[in-house]
């Protein structure tokens, strides 16, 4: 670790060399590297995260390019995964960033996700957080989930066994009328610098608050406390 790299950020009270010296011990997993997924993994590359995965099998269409900094023309039709390892281990090559381009499935999510001190959802699909939410509280890794809609954004951290889940904060699952989710260009680079740093607070053991809600538009900003669900098929006591 160069000190001088990081000694604008080891200057804040919140954080400092102690913080940075944990960040630089620890290993993140990020599932998805589209909008969030690239530009959190990004962030936490540029912070000093020890170790990061970067799991995704799609590559990148043009669509793409009006949400994230990190992929250019040149880009279309490669891996999402393999452009952002090549991109961000030139960022920080005191980072060991690793790409795996594969689709997550209930099949291969546990051995992916074994090593991991925080897993950071880049995903843009219902069923496959609540598969990461279950494998999460199975297996005791804190998680970051973040989504996008329009102007909105939503981020939550959870700590397994001791934070609600997102079982417990959607109850009814059902799939989006569209096809495409809408969403401001500006948007995902906002909501992951936050999803950023939620996940760095729960890497140097503070605790989540709650359901953070931010519209970038009309901006406006909020934080939800949501309670454990007692009888969470997930997280609940059984």
């Amino acid at each position: 670790m160069t000190k001088e790299r990081y000694r604008r950020q080891t200057l804040v009270k919140e954080f400092g060399q102690n913080g940075q010296e944990v960040l630089a011990a620890k290993h993140a997993v990020v599932i998805g590297g589209g909008g969030l997924g690239s530009n959190s993994a990004n962030l936490m590359v540029r912070m000093g995260i020890g170790s990061i995965d970067i799991i995704d099998y799609d590559t990148i269409e043009l669509s793409n390019l009006h949400r994230t900094s990190v992929f250019s023309e040149e880009d279309l039709g490669k891996s999402k995964a393999l452009i952002l390892k090549e991109r961000l281990q030139k960022v920080n090559k005191n980072v060991r960033v690793n790409a795996i381009n594969q689709k997550v499935t209930p099949e291969n999510i546990r051995p992916l996700l074994s090593a991991a001190d925080v897993i950071i959802d880049g995903t843009d699909s219902i069923p496959l957080r609540l598969l990461i939410n279950e494998i999460s509280i199975q297996q005791n890794i804190p998680w970051v989930y973040a989504g996008v809609y329009e102007t909105v954004g939503m981020v939550m951290g959870i700590l397994p066994k001791k934070t609600p889940c997102i079982q417990c904060v959607i109850q009814s699952i059902t799939e989006p009328p569209l096809q495409e989710t809408p969403v401001l260009g500006s948007l995902p680079a906002t909501i992951a610098a936050i999803q950023c740093n939620e996940t760095i607070k729960i890497l140097l053991g503070k605790h989540p608050k709650g359901l953070i809600i931010y519209d970038v538009w009309n901006q406006c900003f909020d934080i939800m406390t949501i309670q454990r669900n007692p009888i969470c098929p997930i997280c609940g006591k059984k």
